[in-house]
């Protein structure tokens, strides 16, 4: 994923580097139902660290406890697990268990079980979890996995760079009027106020606060010539052509960069990478909601949660192992360590207990009362990746909005 922001956004979606599972078989070569049984699972996931694998097995050790289930984890970098994961679906060696973002569920609906009916059998209370949260895990209607994290885009600020500017710190629910009026102050003071980014989630987001344009509908269907996001390209390539903006860059990580290093004055970002961030950067880290145009206060939501394959051969017992692994219980114990922003609503204040950033409660609250899930689509890798190639030329001036997204358009149609 692993472009930098899928990396910041599974960035468990997860923590400082993104956190999904990868699910392999209990051993390389391994059959779906070779040394798997009813409490015997594997559940691989990728690691980016002892710290993340110390943390992620104590989610084994839990279920283990509360369910006398054996899960078996086995790590994985983020960059193979798609490939990897398709490649043991069609083999028949995929695990039972199986990590899946919410931008992706789409592409796995014909190979991950439809856990209603395991939800319902299991009396569980669907209302408990983060609901932005649940729909991220829906597919026409259908519940495909249960969320353990989940998180608004958000803008984080350089409180130290405003203070040096005498510019009010901005506050959720700000306007575009307000971004631009303290961007001209701040390139007034020398310094550039935003790193932009064609990342797809950032740059999705960035657009629906400004006028409401997206190009993926809330049902999921592909609308790559819908002008009201063409103009929000034309708007964002007019911040950089102000010096509100830097350049885009093929580079996913260069918005990420310039902020830590104090070049920029803010970037988007998502709550998973929050605590991360506040631990690297060398400055006063503040968070807040995107600048609201005409359509009003909105962002999109995206996060990962865990389904079960098709090809398990014990679909109730691995709901069972979900089920805990998503519990308040667990997830809170991960808040508590400053991972994911917990897909249970319980579980989210400990999270924000944790994160010891003045004010990230109000704008976390307030940009989830108005955040949606942003939907996928079967063509939203392919989507992105058309993102990196044309819209770096919208946002740099080169192309209008409108060509840049006739020309993504056309792409996507072959």
């Amino acid at each position: 994923m692993e472009t930098p922001m899928q990396r910041r956004f599974t960035a468990g979606l997860a923590a400082a580097a993104a956190m999904a599972l990868v699910l392999t078989g209990c051993s390389a070569g391994s059959s779906a139902g070779d040394g798997q049984s009813k409490d015997a699972l594997t559940w691989a996931m990728w690691i980016s660290g002892k710290e993340d694998k110390a943390a992620w097995q104590k989610v084994a050790d839990t279920v283990q406890t509360d369910d006398d289930v054996d899960v078996t984890i086995q790590g994985s970098p983020f960059n193979d697990y798609w490939t990897k994961l398709r490649t043991q679906l069609s083999t028949g060696t995929a695990p039972c268990i199986v990590s899946i973002q919410s931008l992706r569920a789409a592409n796995y609906t014909d190979v991950l079980v439809p856990i209603d009916d395991l939800a319902k059998k299991a009396d569980l209370d669907l209302s408990e979890y983060d609901q932005t949260a649940l729909d991220g895990m829906k597919v026409d209607g259908d519940l495909y996995g249960l969320p353990y994290d989940t998180g608004p885009m958000l803008m984080f600020y350089n409180k130290d760079l405003f203070e040096k500017a005498g510019i009010d710190e901005p506050r959720p629910g700000w306007t575009v009027d307000d971004f631009e009026a303290a961007a001209a102050k701040m390139k007034a003071a020398g310094t550039t106020m935003y790193g932009t980014t064609v990342e797809d989630i950032p740059l999705e987001s960035q657009i629906l606060a400004y006028d409401g344009g997206r190009v993926i509908s809330d049902s999921g269907k592909l609308d790559a010539k819908n002008a009201k996001f063409a103009e929000g390209l034309d708007w964002i390539a007019s911040l950089v052509k102000k010096g509100y903006a830097t350049q885009a860059s093929a580079d996913g990580s260069a918005d990420d960069n310039a902020f830590v290093s104090g070049d920029v004055a803010m970037y988007a970002d998502g709550p998973w990478s929050i605590i991360s961030q506040k631990a690297k950067v060398k400055f006063d880290l503040g968070v807040t909601t995107f600048p609201s145009g005409t359509s009003g206060a909105s962002s999109y939501a995206a996060g990962s949660g865990f389904g079960i394959s098709k090809q398990c051969k014990y679909p109730e017992q691995a709901f069972k192992a979900i089920q805990t692994m998503t519990s308040e219980k667990v997830l809170t114990s991960l808040a508590e360590q400053g991972r994911a922003f917990p897909g249970r609503t319980a579980a989210q204040q400990a999270w924000y207990d944790n994160a010891g950033i003045d004010g990230v409660e109000d704008t976390l609250k307030a940009a989830l009362d108005k955040a949606v899930p942003l939907p996928g689509n079967k063509k939203s890798d392919q989507l992105n990746q058309l993102f990196a190639q044309y819209g770096l030329q919208a946002v740099n001036g080169q192309t209008s909005g409108k060509d840049t997204m006739s020309s993504i358009a056309s792409q996507l149609n072959q």
